[in-house]
């Protein structure tokens, strides 16, 4: 029974990661589902009774991808200096630079507009919960800087995190809309912004 289901689960990951190729250099209007089957060697029938329909697997693609950035920002915490800023920004490197390197703008553009319009209930609910855990990762280390006295004691580090985290997203939807500005240009507008941010929620030092 264990060995059934782990080929399941392999099975599963498979066809998510076969999705994502695929989604990336076709786009997703023009993947199919019996296309994603053929090359994941599986029946068109084992990706419906798994994910539902198209829009499931692009939202298991989209979980998948959220779970693997989750994962390399845990590394990074694991390796931060206590007291040290720049975890923050290493962090929002992963949360826009990771999703890239799988899917173009293209795809991540027509990915967006599926998910926002799904009726999966089961996948949008994973999704949506990966999507706030990324946030709380993030907020839990403002938090964790505020204790280590990076940042003024009457500072509301659940808003300064979450103005943080929102301002991410609306710029990786400015980018992915945009198709003159490369990654790098967005990474520094976005270093520039938090680093503004920031900055007026550090503690002044004490004066002599």
């Amino acid at each position: 029974m264990k060995l059934q289901q782990a080929n399941k689960v392999n099975r599963q990951k498979q066809v998510v990661k076969t999705a994502a190729r695929l989604f990336s250099s076709t786009g997703y209007r023009l993947t199919t589902v019996e296309m994603v089957a053929q090359r994941a060697n599986v029946s068109p029938v084992t990706i419906y009774n798994n994910f539902e329909n198209k829009t499931g697997l692009l939202l298991a693609v989209l979980i998948d991808e959220g779970v693997d950035m989750e994962e390399v920002g845990e590394r990074i915490l694991t390796q931060r200096q206590p007291a040290d800023l720049s975890v923050i920004y290493s962090l929002v490197d992963v949360y826009v630079g990771h999703p890239m390197e799988f899917m173009n703008k293209a795809c991540w553009r027509e990915s967006l507009a599926a998910a926002i319009t799904s009726s999966n209930k089961r996948f949008m609910t994973e999704y949506q919960n990966v999507d706030k855990r990324l946030a709380r990762q993030l907020k839990d280390v403002v938090c964790r800087l505020h204790e280590e006295h990076v940042f003024e004691a009457g500072v509301d580090v659940d808003i300064l995190g979450t103005i943080i985290w929102n301002n991410v997203n609306q710029m990786f939807t400015d980018f992915i809309s945009d198709e003159t500005m490369t990654l790098q240009t967005l990474k520094e507008s976005l270093h520039r912004q938090i680093s503004e941010l920031l900055n007026l929620a550090r503690r002044t030092p004490a004066a002599n």
